[in-house]
């Protein structure tokens, strides 16, 4: 482990870095959280909003998808030989229930970093559209 990801008494969402000894608040008023499954990103629900660091390493850099509702669960089918996998972000609006996917393959990028596969890292990085997430995920390789 690299990092401590906790909510205090007022619920704020701080990050602890172990090998920099450093606490980072990522968000306020923070009602859910939550790694997604075998992977190093971070989804978080603020209000309205649902949030998401692809690259943990980087907190200052946040997906915001605005949402009417409640997080739920996170729904992670891993990739196979055959296919790619998909990561679901489910959200409860009263009457309904929806699911938002995310990245799979910012999500798959931080496993290839962490088993030390670089050259697959950035092969899987080169054909995306250069935004603040990638541009992260770019400096961590």
């Amino acid at each position: 482990a690299s990092h401590l990801l906790f909510r205090d008494k007022k619920r704020q969402l701080h990050l602890y870095s172990l090998a920099k000894q450093e606490r980072t608040t990522m968000l306020h008023y923070c009602s859910y959280v939550q790694w997604v499954p075998q992977s190093d990103v971070v989804v978080a629900q603020n209000r309205g909003n649902l949030c998401v660091w692809y690259s943990i390493d980087d907190p200052e850099r946040v997906t915001v998808f605005p949402i009417k509702g409640e997080v739920e669960d996170i729904e992670r089918e891993r990739s196979t030989q055959r296919g790619k996998g998909r990561t679901e972000v489910i959200v409860d609006e009263g009457i309904n229930t929806v699911s938002y996917a995310l990245d799979e393959t910012l999500i798959e990028f931080g496993t290839l970093v962490e088993d030390r596969e670089y050259e697959h890292a950035a092969d899987m990085l080169e054909p995306l559209e250069l935004t603040p997430e990638t541009e992260a995920l770019w400096q961590q390789l």
